[in-house]
């Protein structure tokens, strides 16, 4: 009996003590976080938390209702451990990261200062999972996107997440870019990473009061995801264009199942709007005779949403002609993109992985001339897109 007494005593003081658990009205459950550059080179780190009080819902008395949903709070370090550090100084809870989900850092830090000491801090730290998404901020800072009142979201961080999650949206990326995608491009695959890029649509207004989202002009306070923002290693040295985006996305199999697109019609004068579906994907490169290839086969569906060009669909000439266009420009579009990949000479396709892997033997012979080999890289294609629906009616109304 005295055994089991000594156990139970044991127990008690084991179990008894709480000091290393938080409370929730201890913490401040954080957002998101946006990294800038300060006056003499010192990391700004700009925190967006959720309003513990609008949470309540406006309860009698609380005054939750006229509130902003989320907060944001600033403070500034000589590098990005120093600043998150500090601001303990200035807050009244615990910063809690673990429902952080998306990062911003601006083009000014990830030129200047590259990302290594962010994602390598962030990485290390306990409470925080590198899946959440990374963005870079183009022509603003980071601050000043988090300091954005959105029209259609309840933060700023929550409206370039659901940008990514839009259906049909111009880019249209299955899980964005996330910093655990940079890192296993950067270190796992030899890999060239890419970031998905953000801008304020509107780059003169201020939208940093809750009194913008009175305006019926919404463009005064909405955000855009840009083209994609191109690294060498660790530092910002491009954005590609949204068309080069996209046709990364796409070869890449990192684009959704059903994605819009658009082509101009054949005298350039008006435009056809098309959903793509069921993309099938084939891009390889192989070492032919001390010569690389790189092979894309497309294949897929075409949904048609909009034409504003006289093409008869209600005959065979008419579907082939269409067929035709989207398949040439889609074709011309990848190849470009991949051509001005290899011009810059940074590998964001994945090709070296892909040829260690493909071909092991022939790789390590020739890896140490990869400059050379990229440089003079064939690129061949082959794009087969079907009209499978011309929509709710065959022909236009012209002519008829």
């Amino acid at each position: 009996m005295k055994f089991y007494s000594i156990i139970f005593l044991t127990s008690l003081l084991l179990l008894g003590g709480c000091s290393g658990r938080n409370e929730l009205n201890e913490l401040l459950i954080l957002t998101g976080m946006g990294v800038d550059v300060g006056e003499n080179n010192t990391v700004i780190v700009t925190f967006q938390a959720v309003n513990p009080k609008a949470q309540a819902g406006g309860d009698a008395g609380g005054g939750g209702a006229s509130q902003a949903q989320s907060y944001t709070f600033e403070s500034e370090g000589e590098d990005i451990i120093e600043a998150v550090f500090n601001a303990s100084d200035i807050l009244s809870r615990k910063l809690f990261f673990s429902h952080m989900s998306s990062l911003l850092i601006s083009e000014e830090f990830a030129r200047e200062r590259g990302i290594h000491e962010v994602s390598d801090f962030l990485e290390r730290h306990y409470e925080l999972r590198d899946s959440y998404l990374l963005f870079i901020i183009k022509e603003t800072t980071a601050a000043a996107i988090l300091n954005t009142f959105t029209p259609l979201d309840t933060s700023s961080t929550k409206n370039i997440e659901s940008l990514t999650k839009v259906t049909g949206g111009t880019l249209s990326l299955k899980d964005g870019t996330t910093l655990e995608n940079t890192i296993r491009w950067r270190f796992g695959d030899d890999r060239d990473p890419v970031v998905m890029g953000v801008e304020k649509v509107n780059k003169q207004e201020s939208s940093t009061n809750t009194e913008v989202l009175n305006e019926i002009e919404g463009n005064k306070s909405s955000l855009r995801l840009t083209g994609l923002a191109l690294f060498d290693k660790d530092y910002l040295v491009d954005w590609l264009s949204m068309k080069d985006s996209i046709a990364w996305a796409i070869v890449t199999k990192e684009s959704k199942d059903v994605k819009s697109y658009m082509v101009k019609c054949p005298d350039g004068q008006g435009t056809i709007g098309f959903l793509l579906k069921e993309i099938e994907v084939k891009a390889q490169p192989k070492i032919v005779d001390e010569q690389l290839n790189y092979s894309i086969e497309l294949e897929g569906h075409i949904n048609l949403q909009g034409m504003a060009c006289t093409i008869k669909l209600s005959t065979e000439q008419g579907v082939n002609e269409l067929q035709t266009i989207i398949n040439e420009e889609m074709k011309n579009t990848i190849q470009t993109a991949v051509t001005n990949a290899k011009e810059s000479q940074l590998d964001y396709y994945g090709i070296k992985n892909l040829l260690s892997k493909n071909q092991p033997n022939e790789w390590k012979q020739m890896k140490d001339d990869w400059s050379s080999l990229y440089e003079n890289m064939v690129i061949e294609m082959d794009v087969n897109f079907y009209l499978e629906s011309p929509g709710a009616r065959v022909d236009n109304n012209e002519g008829q």
